[in-house]
């Protein structure tokens, strides 16, 4: 099939992917197919250093007894076929997990509260009637420096509703997709007991994968209240810079002071003034790594409540009883089972192409010694 067969849709998923696969910055609506490439890449098998050895030592042998311009040929051939299969089963995969159709950026955000700090204030949360709620996009993650050289520390506090059995799995999911980004729990809590069962989690990961990790919890559970802020701490840094650059002045006063003390007792005093503000430099340069840190690395609290059953109204209804909540969550264990497969498949089918490749390749090579041995006999 080619790209003039596919949808509007599906071309720009393509053509996302394709900038994702080239490190190039993509728009927020395909935040959550560059977190997949980044967990499909993550998971990647890792060739063992000695079977590389050996592959490359056939290939280098057989490549100087074949043609130039057939290998070259052949790579090519190779290499979009291995590009087209890795980018068919990755759209696929993505569309599975973001709820098998539809554009991810029509979906809605349950209800809740918005607030936002200021300077740089970023805030979404849209009201939903109560209802459970699909995965939301992330809002753009503002930047830890701007263009005119600014400090900024982002903060996003998400709230998620899951069923009492499912808030353990949820956990662990949120640690595992934290830590596929670079980033750390700083704290957690899980307490598993009824309807009473809740987690919470203070999340810490570099500034610029923040929304990508919103994308990827808030696909977890129903969203209930998704809150962003951005806090400028330019000021703090350039104050802190300041004070060091006086405390080191007089450090520097005090050395030269020391160096021309006429008694002993003046060499005594000056020593004891440099001690202390040896102490305050390593203080203000303790609180500069600080500050450093808040900008480099983004603040995402997570809080997990267990979702409300279903009331006498709604099964009244006849569409809320126990079949259909069998049935539902029958279905999404199979979507989850079957998004698996599919980025199992994302990983498995180039290695398998690329060895089917060298396979074919060597069949012809053999096909050709044995014309050649014929025609010279």
């Amino acid at each position: 099939m080619s790209r003039h067969e596919l949808t509007a849709f599906e071309r720009a998923e393509l053509e996302a992917l394709d900038r994702i696969l080239a490190h190039e910055p993509v728009g927020e609506e395909h935040l959550e197919l560059a977190a997949l490439v980044d967990s499909v890449r993550a998971g990647a098998p890792r060739m063992d250093p000695a079977f590389r050895g050996r592959l490359d030592e056939r290939i280098a042998a057989r490549a100087r007894r074949r043609s130039p311009i057939r290998v070259r040929r052949m790579a090519l051939a190779g290499g979009s076929l291995v590009a087209a299969a890795v980018g068919f089963a990755i759209v696929i995969s993505s569309g599975v997990l973001n709820g098998g159709s539809g554009n991810p950026a029509q979906r809605s955000v349950g209800a809740g509260p918005a607030r936002a700090s200021s300077p740089a204030p970023h805030a979404f949360a849209q009201a939903n009637g109560g209802a459970p709620s699909a995965a939301p996009r992330a809002l753009p993650s503002p930047p830890a420096a701007g263009a005119a050289g600014r400090l900024a520390h982002q903060s996003s506090s998400l709230t998620l509703a899951t069923p009492v059995a499912s808030i353990s799995r949820v956990a662990a999911r949120i640690v595992a997709a934290t830590e596929r980004r670079g980033g750390y729990v700083a704290s957690s809590e899980v307490y598993v007991q009824g309807p009473a069962s809740n987690a919470s989690f203070t999340l810490e990961v570099p500034s610029g994968r923040l929304g990508s990790l919103i994308a990827a919890v808030s696909a977890l559970g129903s969203v209930r209240s998704l809150e962003q802020a951005t806090n400028d701490i330019t000021n703090a840094y350039d104050d802190a810079l300041a004070v060091l650059a006086t405390r080191q002045a007089e450090r520097t006063a005090l050395l030269h002071a020391l160096a021309h003390a006429a008694t002993a007792s003046q060499a005594t005093h000056f020593q004891d003034e440099i001690d202390r503000i040896d102490r305050r430099i390593a203080a203000q340069q303790r609180a500069i790594a600080a500050l450093r840190s808040q900008a480099r690395l983004a603040t995402l609290q997570v809080q997990v409540i267990a979702a409300a059953a279903p009331g006498p109204a709604h099964h009244a209804g006849g569409g809320g009883g126990p079949i259909e909540r069998a049935f539902r969550d029958a279905l999404g264990a199979l979507s989850e089972i079957l998004a698996v497969v599919l980025v199992a498949l994302a990983i498995a089918l180039p290695v398998a192409l690329t060895a089917l490749a060298f396979w074919w390749s060597a069949g012809a090579l053999r096909q050709r010694a044995r014309e050649r041995a014929l025609r010279s006999a």
